[in-house]
């Protein structure tokens, strides 16, 4: 376990860090806040679309033999991408470098979750150590990315980047005691015909809502700070989150009876029920003690969705699974960001958290019509 979970948490951290990489580093090279947004625009949307199609592969044909192509390409180009900053190339070759980088960054998420689903007496405690360490390299990642571009050259985070995916991914193709057998051949031209079924959609489409909270969050808790004077406590705020959201995923995990259905439920309706009281929040310190409230309920979303996720869809099928719903939460990040950027531009924080509670109730909604209870009591 030791063996592909320690590169797989490297690897991690680099994917972690890879979309705000590209936008910093295209950013610092053009001095152009709206190329750097497009440039992660393109690696966001080139990921959502070609992430799935190589999972599929990856799921048919094994990790060992597709992962070092795909993830070859990633390297090269990002690579590619690092030199073209450094030398200050023209700014449609960086869009069309970050594409690339972009479809071919690894799932390392959905690799190593591939792999714990095979043991199984430590399946539910792994899945709980990947959150936790998702929760981690989310939280980290952006500090590695801003620290490192402001202290050295804005491309100096994705550089780092770069180098950890390289080392974690060789790290985790090499460790073969671990690594799922290949399936069948998959069938459906964009989706595996397999996954076309209610309670699958319904994690997508609950993934889907989760995206819309996490790209709109970060901008609306800005757009707060700021009306507060204390933009610079931003990070602060998200950061008291994250290490509750963490230590909530831990707990989750210590305690295997806990049913993930009415957990994720539950987490659920604290995330949009949140949202609506934040709109009401006085001052930055009753924020950094309410977003802890709400962003700590990030975790009990994320495990209890992978538990439930490994119930529903087949192991032929798993790495593609997990890839869909990562797509998802992207594709939710993608509209939900400039979205809310435009409420809060236009109206305030406070219709900005308002807008973010009726876009993410469809996370609980969709939990209770499409995800039924006795997907969970199967697998019990």
């Amino acid at each position: 376990m030791v063996r592909f979970f320690v590169p797989a948490s490297v690897g991690r951290l680099g994917v972690a860090m890879s979309g705000l990489a590209v936008m910093w580093a295209v950013h610092g090279v053009s001095g152009s806040f709206g190329a750097g947004g497009a440039a992660a625009g393109m690696f966001a949307a080139s990921e959502a679309l070609a992430g799935p199609q190589i999972a599929r592969l990856i799921d048919r044909w094994g990790q060992r033999r597709v992962v070092p192509v795909s993830a070859g390409v990633f390297t090269v180009a990002a690579a590619l991408l690092v030199a073209a900053c450094a030398g200050a190339a023209a700014t449609g070759v960086l869009l069309g470098l970050a594409a690339v980088v972009g479809a071919t960054v690894p799932p390392v998420g959905a690799l190593s979750a591939a792999r714990w689903r095979g043991i199984d007496e430590a399946r539910a405690a792994g899945l709980s150590l990947d959150g936790a360490v998702n929760d981690v390299a989310f939280l980290v990642g952006p500090m590695l990315v801003t620290g490192l571009g402001a202290v050295f050259v804005p491309w100096a985070g994705l550089a780092l980047a770069l180098g950890l995916v390289v080392v974690g991914v060789a790290g985790l193709v090499t460790a073969t005691g671990t690594e799922p057998a290949p399936g069948r051949a998959s069938t459906g031209m964009i989706m595996d015909r397999r996954l076309v079924e209610r309670r699958f959609l319904g994690l997508f489409v609950a993934n889907l809502a989760l995206g819309l909270f996490f790209g709109g969050i970060g901008v609306v808790i800005a757009g707060f700070a700021f009306a507060h004077g204390s933009g610079a406590l931003t990070g602060a705020v998200t950061a008291v989150a994250g290490a509750v959201s963490l230590v909530a995923g831990l707990i989750y995990g210590s305690v295997p009876a806990l049913r993930p259905r009415p957990v994720m439920l539950g987490a659920g309706l604290v995330l949009a029920g949140g949202c609506a009281l934040l709109a009401l929040t006085p001052g930055m310190a009753a924020m950094v003690a309410g977003y802890a409230v709400v962003g700590g309920a990030v975790a009990l979303v994320v495990i209890p969705g992978a538990v439930l996720l490994r119930q529903v869809v087949s192991e032929d099928v798993y790495t593609q699974a997990v890839t869909w719903i990562n797509a998802a939460s992207t594709a939710g990040i993608a509209v939900a960001a400039p979205l809310i950027g435009i409420v809060v531009q236009r109206h305030g924080w406070p219709a900005g958290f308002l807008t973010l509670a009726a876009l993410t109730a469809a996370l609980p909604l969709t939990l209770l019509l499409l995800v039924p209870e006795e997907a969970t009591a199967r697998a019990r």
